[in-house]
């Protein structure tokens, strides 16, 4: 019963990211902790029973530490719930950690990161996962819901498994060994190597070559990378991988598409994976669009450079933009501009309606003011559409937005811009 609570509890701290809803001051919504996760469906070893992997990765920087002697220390607890179609929860767990460094550096480090992993057994079907991380230190709770559809390997005659990504294979005389898996959605573009692993079933050996091609596509739908297996099959479960080429990749977001014939036998996998450049903020993953969002604080001409920049120096051109706007030069992190393109992150979650968030009035004020210090909010008052006042005491102003459609447009009134700050945005 205690447990049962637990799990009730938890599951209200989760954010409600109905439109429209802000954080106050001090609260600063883009210093919440996330977690970067993988949800990847295998064979289970039990009758019956589809294997669903979880595999969780948390920064350093995402931690709160306290020194403690001569050593800093974050504590966190992390916990899995899953319900099941009808919502009702059919199984979780949850577990504490403790991490310790011995530098200052270390804990506002985003190249060193916690890896973490659990498994659970269950009946095929339809799932709703929620991954939930409480840091012990500051209190703060961040969750996220996953649903995830677990395939029934038993009734299919021949069947792949999720791909995993990782960047170590271990191979030994009878085949993979072991891998280390990876987030796919922080993939980093440099140091370790990329491969795609995945699993293939079949309920009878047959005299057959197994033929896979796979494709990796970019988010303009372009191929950039493919290539074509055969490969004889001797056991009812066989480990597959390949290697990606990083170098043939830019900073963005793309799908493997891996399709697999065995005898008479077909099946299809996907999978998203994010490759990001070391030092981007993780809501980074379309140079593209992180130029067009420079709107709030680049001038045109600056933007410009980087939009005609050429493909193969794009990057270089935004890194060049933001050097000049690090209030830290010489560090790994610029303070600048994760809070930059975290604001845009959380309009783009909480404001967004008939448009991106980030280009909605709220958003736009949200942006470059930061969350206000007060709000007087008027949702449904007779007679009038609804209405919200956001009171920036320190800034001697405040914007007052009003619902004119009432379907969740807020509109801003009262524009003033006297005293913009020299870098764009207050922060």
């Amino acid at each position: 019963m205690r447990k049962f609570l637990y799990f009730f509890v938890l599951c209200c701290l989760i954010h409600d990211h109905s439109y429209p809803q802000v954080e106050l001051k001090p609260a600063r919504s883009y210093d919440l902790v996330e977690i970067a996760y993988d949800l990847v469906n295998v064979s289970s070893s039990e009758p019956g029973m589809s294997r669903l992997n979880i595999y969780l990765e948390i920064s350093y920087d995402d931690l709160q530490f306290i020194k403690t002697n001569e050593i800093f220390e974050a504590n966190y607890e992390l916990s899995v719930v899953i319900y099941d179609a009808d919502g009702d929860q059919v199984d979780g767990k949850i577990w504490q950690r403790q991490v310790t460094v011995t530098s200052y550096d270390a804990t506002n480090s985003q190249q060193d990161y916690i890896f973490d992993h659990s498994n659970f057994h269950l009946e095929p079907g339809e799932y709703e996962v929620v991954i939930s991380l409480t840091d012990a230190n500051t209190k703060q709770s961040y969750a996220i819901r996953q649903k995830v559809l677990l395939k029934d390997f038993s009734e299919r005659t021949f069947s792949l498994s999720d791909i995993t990504l990782t960047n170590n294979v271990e191979v030994d005389s009878l085949g993979v060994k072991s891998i280390k898996p990876i987030i796919s959605s922080f993939v980093r573009t440099v140091g370790n190597e990329l491969f795609a692993y995945f699993e293939v079933y079949t309920d009878t050996v047959l005299d057959k070559m197994l033929k896979y091609e796979y494709k990796i596509i970019n988010s303009d739908r372009k191929v950039v990378e493919k290539n074509v297996y055969e490969r004889r099959l001797n056991l009812k479960r066989t480990l597959e991988y390949f290697k990606i080429d990083k170098n043939k990749l830019g900073h963005g977001v793309y799908s493997i598409v891996i399709n697999a014939q065995y005898g008479s036998n077909k099946d299809e996998i996907r999978k998203s994976f994010a490759l990001r450049w070391a030092g981007m903020p993780a809501s980074i993953v379309d140079i593209k669009k992180a130029t067009e969002q420079l709107k709030y604080i680049a001038t045109k001409k600056e933007i410009d450079i980087i939009k005609k920049a050429a493909k193969s120096d794009r990057l270089k051109e935004f890194e060049k933009f933001w050097n000049k706007k690090d209030p830290t030069p010489g560090t790994a992190r610029n303070e600048l501009m994760d809070v930059y393109y975290g604001r845009i992150d959380y309009s783009n979650k909480n404001f967004g309606g008939f448009r991106e968030g980030w280009k909605s009035d709220m958003g736009m004020i949200y942006i470059i003011f930061g969350p206000p210090n007060d709000i007087e909010r008027h949702p449904f008052e007779r007679g009038d559409k609804p209405s919200e006042i956001w009171y920036y005491y320190n800034l001697n102003r405040y914007f007052y937005f009003y619902d004119e459609t009432g379907f969740g447009e807020y509109l801003l009134v009262n524009p003033d811009w006297r005293n913009m700050p020299k870098d764009g945005i207050y922060y």
